[in-house]
């Protein structure tokens, strides 16, 4: 087996990032990518979600941002559906085991992120029951003008809360802490109730949809009752045991 110069873990914008950076060099490389899509979660949780803090790109959706990467590579050197089961370190070089076959390289990109990402839901009785909770958005024009209510207080939550402030006038904003982790100027002028410091306490469930939301204030311990259409959680993801394959870290470029 011949071995190949770079292999890169991970099809996410770091992965593909780092493909541009093969490719401008003309260094030989394969990018295994465990999805059936490249992307990560920008593709998959939030391509409408709009991107404005990468250097050299202008403000642009997250989808629009993950295609101008793909553009950069030749798809020759992409292999999807490739979940990464294995790496182990041979006397010259890297032997990277996939469910589709082996792969040898001389060095590794490590870019799985969280890897498979699963969302971290709010953690209250009868959520899983409830279809107008969402914990992605992929089509924001079915939350034109509905009652939102979005829980979170990084980066993320803050970007959505502006958005959506914009489509609709009747958004809430509810976070755990007084203060945000991310940006706070982001929703600076925009049209939206805060709720701080306050957490989820009870669902109000009718025929599988979220009518009501009662969060609790962590301060008094007084409750307040959201009616709303869709409720949008932000609280990131949980990790997954995706680098557990990752033993020895010898001759490893980690970019993750």
């Amino acid at each position: 087996m011949e071995p190949i110069k770079v292999i890169i873990v991970g099809g996410g914008p770091v992965g593909l990032y780092a493909a541009n950076l093969l490719e401008t060099k003309k260094i030989p490389y394969r990018l295994l990518e465990a999805e059936a899509f490249l992307g990560g979660q920008p593709s998959s949780l939030y391509p409408e979600k709009e991107i404005d803090d990468v250097p050299l790109y202008p403000p642009l959706p997250a989808q629009k941002f993950v295609e101008a990467l793909v553009h950069g590579i030749d798809k020759k050197n992409v292999v999807l559906n490739c979940e990464v089961t294995g790496i182990k370190e041979t006397s010259n070089n890297v032997l990277v085991e996939t469910k589709l076959g082996n792969y040898s390289g001389n060095f590794i990109i490590v870019a799985t992120g969280l890897g498979f990402h699963k969302p971290r839901p709010l953690g209250i009785e009868n959520e899983s029951n409830c279809s107008n909770i969402l914990y992605a958005l992929k089509d924001m024009k079915k939350l034109k003008d509905k009652r939102i209510v979005i829980f979170g207080g990084g980066d993320s939550a803050l970007d959505w809360a502006k958005q959506l402030s914009e489509i609709s006038q009747h958004v809430s904003l509810v976070h755990r802490r007084t203060e945000f982790r991310g940006n706070a100027d982001t929703i600076k002028g925009c049209k939206l109730d805060l709720y701080l410091p306050f957490t989820p306490e009870k669902i109000v469930e009718e025929d599988g949809f979220c009518r009501e939301i009662i969060i609790r204030n962590v301060t008094d311990a007084s409750l307040v009752s959201l009616s709303c259409d869709y409720v949008f959680v932000n609280f990131g993801n949980i990790p997954s045991p995706a680098l557990s394959v990752f033993h020895k870290p010898v001759r490893f470029w980690n970019y993750g």
